[in-house]
């Protein structure tokens, strides 16, 4: 009896558990849900499971982080965090491998759990784990096709992270961008793409009345060694706070993971997408499809890409960025981040 009062009050604490790891596409929006709860007072409770570069972003939020290495490390994990998963009442899963453990344990002991699904074509876990689901938040209407149960689906679309406030002059200030400068913004993925980084750094070179941002990732320290890199292309590794190369741009080229996506959107930027032709369900394709069928950009697909295509298509978005914009600023999932966590609290029905 007295294991029973401790239980009933360890469970009635107001407090939400966030379990995630794995890539970016899956980081990002667990840290978006954790920033907007914390902005609201709420009690939280974030475990990452994952490689250690891949944690570094939650230092911040004083999370649990267990460090995968390998598939015994896994199931490792899946014990430890029993305890996690049993004492908090509410659990917000964003997939991947790492979700695995929490929603095993959630399933098994029926506790309720929300999931985030940040791409068109869902990961195997989150598919998995659907049926059960209090709530399945997903980006966009085509997701719905590859769920058997449709009443616990919400198009909320990806939630954002909270981005420093800052104006396109500032930003392009301090980038050393002249103001009125044409700027392209490159982004690789959050591993680095060796063939767009290379492809855009050659298109740099017959574009010299453009200014390009390339954020190359883990791809930074082999561009350097192996190209020519012109005065007009700026590379980074990685970027601290992203609002700045976000604001500074005027187009970007990117991957087409769901994160990627949502931000691009947030920022209101016309965007080429070239898929990750190896994704999983090549999810990536979906990804850009949806975006592009709604007129947020166009679509290369990478077997395609070459120097002349890509030098083409930047003119083209460029010279078209206002209209491609305008169908951006129609979507109305950009506070996706704000609706999820209302939806958590009871502030109003899934519509």
């Amino acid at each position: 009896m007295e294991l029973f009062q401790v239980w009933r009050k360890v469970m009635n604490k107001n407090c939400y558990l966030i379990i995630t790891g794995g890539t970016g596409g899956h980081i990002f929006p667990a840290i978006a849900i954790a920033q907007e709860l914390k902005e609201r007072n709420l009690k939280y409770k974030i475990v990452v499971i994952g490689p250690k570069i891949q944690t570094r972003a939650f230092e911040q939020f004083n999370a649990k982080v267990y460090y995968k290495h390998d598939k015994l490390s896994l199931i490792l994990h899946t014990i430890r965090i029993f305890r996690s998963v049993f004492s908090e009442p509410k659990i917000i899963a964003t997939g991947s491998y790492a979700s695995f453990p929490a929603l095993f344990w959630a399933w098994l002991f029926r506790k309720p759990y929300y999931l985030i699904e940040e791409n068109v074509i869902p990961g195997k876990v989150i598919r998995i784990f659907s049926k059960n689901a209090k709530m399945v938040f997903l980006p966009f209407e085509e997701a719905k096709e590859h769920f058997k149960r449709k009443d616990n689906l919400f198009i909320t679309g990806v939630p954002v992270r909270i981005f420093n406030k800052i104006s396109k002059k500032e930003a392009r200030e301090i980038l050393k961008i002249p103001e009125k400068s044409k700027v392209v913004l490159v982004l690789g993925g959050s591993q680095g793409s060796r063939k767009i980084n290379r492809i855009a750094v050659k298109v740099a070179e017959k574009l010299s009345n453009y200014e390009f941002i390339l954020i190359a990732g883990k791809d930074y320290d082999r561009l350097w060694s192996e190209i020519f890199i012109p005065k007009n292309v700026k590379v980074f590794e990685f970027f601290e706070d992203m609002s700045v190369p976000y604001m500074a741009s005027d187009i970007a080229i990117s991957r087409a993971g769901g994160s990627a996506i949502s931000e691009l959107i947030y920022f209101k930027i016309p965007t080429i997408y070239i898929p990750y032709p190896k994704a999983k369900d090549n999810h990536q394709y979906y990804n850009a499809k949806a975006v592009v069928d709604r007129g947020f950009g166009i679509m290369i697909k990478e077997d395609d890409l070459d120097i002349n295509v890509l030098k083409e298509a930047i003119i083209e978005v460029m010279e078209n960025r206002e209209g491609y914009k305008k169908n951006i600023l129609k979507y109305n999932c950009s506070d996706a981040r704000e609706r999820i966590v209302d939806y958590l609290q009871g502030i109003f029905e899934k519509v």
